[in-house]
């Protein structure tokens, strides 16, 4: 839905930093966010509630009003850079200066350097998805399809969705996701999607906190810790994936918060922030989904998703323990690789191995499931793991199995399988 803009000062100050046009709009009275904004309104940080606050009484009340909201929030954070260029272009407006956020050539001088406009520019950027979060944001009952099913050893879960610089926390209801909290966040200088060692971006995929590295262990840069992710997990491996030590930390002391795109690859928050986070986490547990696109559903069309990948996977059973070989193979993509074979020979060899059997039963517990996209197209997959019992006339087994299902000419087809690491 499209903000439109009461003034070319409030145009300037944000609509620069949504679209970078200076076209001045009216609005409605009332028709931005709630009167009453905070941290009860679903702000799980007071300084950010702050920054939105400030672009209301801005708009609603004058520059006056709108300062009074940032001094607060300078007091308590007072290396919070956005805020002091936000203040500060306040203060020019109100002198009628040329605006230091403005894309115009206006708003800066020719001896600019060029490192103080690719400043500007990553604090525009963080403006933008800060204020996005909040004058664009999912309904509060929206539930995402990236976490379709937590397992019961799960209680939390992690989603970061890249595009919007945001990590969202949900608890885990009886497998269904509540969301609890949700924190802007900085990922790799040159985006998302890694796949090798030093190329600066944040990897796709679903991961899970291995970890927890002490403030003790670590040199100031990283804030009050870090938690470490299992990048490269087992479907980056058969990607050919490289790189190691991506972590989930902090900022320096000096530092309030980092641009969107800032890092080294990890996923950085601010310290309050990552304190706040780390409530949530356990090491060994906490799945972490890392997605360019989030896609948002009303309760009611997310349990229909749901339920309808919950038919694929319950179909892959009942095809196996049928003995149908032709029907238990079409639920796998010709894309499919496992232990190093490609569709022909691991079917070949599923053949031979279950031509000898009289029967085979298969019990599924545990189960979770999560999505991401990847790729130039996005392509969705879906990465599926659960403890399976095995049953047949000459074995019985035990593991915990994982799958990847990718969607294909409108179907669900598995193109990775193996055990879980």
């Amino acid at each position: 839905m499209a903000w439109r803009l009461p003034s070319r000062v409030f145009t300037l100050l944000v609509a620069l930093w949504f679209v970078a046009s200076a076209t001045a709009q009216s609005v409605p009275a009332g028709s931005g966010l709630p009167t009453t904004l905070g941290v009860a309104a679903g702000f799980s940080n007071e300084v950010e509630a702050a920054l939105v606050r400030s672009m209301e009484s801005l708009k609603e009340n004058g520059i006056k009003s709108a300062l009074k909201e940032l001094d607060a929030a300078l007091a308590k954070n007072p290396n919070f850079r956005l805020g002091h260029l936000m203040r500060g272009d306040l203060l020019m407006a109100k002198s009628g200066a040329p605006l230091s956020l403005s894309d115009s050539p206006a708003g800066r001088s020719n001896r600019t350097q060029p490192d103080t406009i690719a400043s500007i520019a990553n604090l525009r950027h963080e403006a933008q998805v800060r204020l996005n979060r909040y004058y664009d944001a999912p309904a509060p009952d929206a539930l995402p399809t990236a976490v379709l099913q937590m397992a019961p050893g799960q209680q939390h879960a992690l989603l970061i969705d890249t595009l919007r610089s945001r990590i969202y926390v949900f608890r885990n209801d009886n497998g269904k996701p509540q969301r609890v909290a949700d924190f802007y966040t900085s990922i790799g200088k040159l985006g998302a999607e890694k796949t090798r060692e030093g190329d600066q971006k944040t990897p796709l995929g679903v991961y899970r906190v291995t970890s927890t590295v002490a403030k003790e262990k670590l040199t100031d840069f990283y804030g009050p810790g870090a938690f470490p992710i299992n990048f490269p997990n087992d479907m980056d491996r058969r990607l050919g994936r490289t790189g190691s030590g991506i972590w989930i930390h902090g900022t320096p002391p000096d530092t309030y918060s980092r641009p969107p795109w800032a890092s080294d690859g990890c996923v950085v928050l601010t310290n309050e922030d990552f304190q706040q986070l780390g409530q949530y986490i356990e090491p060994g547990f906490t799945p972490v989904v890392i997605s360019p696109t989030v896609e948002w559903q009303s309760p009611d069309d997310w349990v229909a998703f749901r339920t309808a990948f919950d038919g694929y996977l319950a179909q892959w059973k009942r095809d196996w323990e049928s003995l149908n070989m032709d029907a238990y193979l079409a639920h796998y993509s010709n894309a499919f690789e496992a232990d190093g074979k490609d569709l022909r020979e691991w079917a070949s060899n599923k053949r031979r191995v279950n031509a000898g059997k009289t029967f085979v039963k298969v019990e599924i517990q545990n189960l979770a499931v999560f999505e991401y996209a990847t790729g130039t197209n996005q392509t969705p997959l879906m990465m599926v793991t659960f403890d399976q019992e095995y049953k047949s006339s000459n074995n019985v087994s035990k593991m915990k199995k994982r799958q990847y299902w990718q969607r294909e000419d409108g179907r669900w087809k598995i193109v990775f399988e193996g055990a879980a690491a």
